[in-house]
């Protein structure tokens, strides 16, 4: 979404604003061949950052600086993720036309698959497939938009700490880049349990068809539990870090609760809604990144509430060579990064 330019070195840092927390990867290499160069996250006042929306732009600029500093990242030119209320992603379908033509003619139709007027958006296009309609062959397009007065106070947080944003891209298509391409073969869910926010995009054969941000996410974990956001899974990322899986989890800590059931009855009713629109047979796995993958037990509970394979994402398998920088080790916290590392792909691949 929204390429801004080229990146000028080898390396790409992807960049996720999150509720309380900032986290950022850089990645060196090819998108075949991506070795971790640095990595690093730094709370912010959780009212900083709220449901994906830049609300202190002073507070995020002052700590980008300080990030930046501490972890070592030599690039100052970022991959932004975007992930809030305003993200809007939608499927057209068009008439095939010459592709000199078809940004013309997208500026005439996005207006048609957006609710709020073309103005108020920065959005960009991708052509995903063809298929042949009623009067021919047409394009597939996916249409990601974002309100513009909501990113407006993101890129002044980055100009503030001295950033330059070369590509702004749709945290939830950011993920797709961090799962391995045989497990996008079928119609998959991923969903991804940030602290402010839980995103859930759908993709068929590894083509993104629908995306909706849910508004339950780590922080109703925390008050449910009566425990502080930032501290709540210290104790999750200890055991991981002492046993050779890194993404082993201990054993179920009573991830049901209210917080549990109404998360995965949201995710129920949008997988359902999606699948009746289209003809897939039905949704054949879930793969969960974030923060929240990190509770114990959680891909055990979704399994039992969606009755269909769940799984935790494992970003670390798309980085060749060490997976330790800057302070950081990735192993113990692999999916908490994943919408960093999908980020720094993308910017590889620009």
């Amino acid at each position: 979404m929204l390429p801004m330019g080229l990146f000028k070195s080898d390396g790409a840092v992807g960049l996720e604003l999150d509720t309380g927390m900032i986290r950022a990867v850089e990645l060196a290499g090819t998108g075949h061949a991506a070795k971790l160069a640095a990595a690093g996250q730094i709370g912010i006042p959780d009212d900083a950052v709220v449901e994906g929306v830049v609300a202190d732009p002073g507070a995020v600029a002052d700590a980008l600086r300080q990030l930046w500093a501490q972890a070592g990242f030599r690039s100052r030119s970022v991959v932004l993720g975007v992930s809030n209320q305003g993200l809007l992603m939608r499927m057209a379908n068009l008439p095939r036309v010459p592709e000199k033509k078809l940004a013309q003619l997208m500026q005439f139709q996005a207006g048609d698959y957006f609710p709020i007027p073309l103005p108020q958006l920065v959005y960009d296009f991708s052509v995903v497939g063809e298929i042949n309609g009623e009067n021919g062959p047409e394009h597939e397009i996916l249409l990601v938009g974002v309100r513009r007065e909501q990113l407006k106070t993101s890129l002044a947080a980055l100009e503030g700490a001295s950033l330059q944003p070369v590509v702004v891209d749709a945290s939830p298509l950011a993920l797709l880049r961090t799962v391995a391409d045989a497990q996008l073969t079928g119609t998959v869910a991923m969903l991804d349990i940030s602290n402010g926010l839980s995103t859930l995009l759908l993709a068929s054969g590894g083509i993104p068809r629908f995306a909706r941000v849910i508004p339950h996410s780590l922080q109703g974990y925390a008050r449910e539990k009566g425990l502080p956001l930032a501290g709540l899974l210290e104790g999750e990322r200890q055991v991981a870090a002492a046993v050779d899986d890194p993404l082993a989890k201990p054993g179920d800590t009573g991830v049901p609760g209210d917080w549990g059931l109404v998360l995965t009855a949201e995710v129920r009713s949008s997988i359902e809604f999606y699948l009746a629109q289209r003809s897939d047979t039905g949704l054949d796995m879930v793969v969960l990144s974030g923060r929240g993958a990190l509770i114990g037990g959680i891909a055990e509970f979704f399994r039992s509430q969606l009755e269909v394979p769940v799984e935790v994402v494992d970003p670390l398998a798309v980085i060749t060579g060490p997976v330790e920088a800057g302070g950081v080790d990735l192993r113990r916290c692999g999916p908490e990064f994943a919408v960093s590392i999908g980020l720094a792909m993308r910017g590889l691949e620009a």
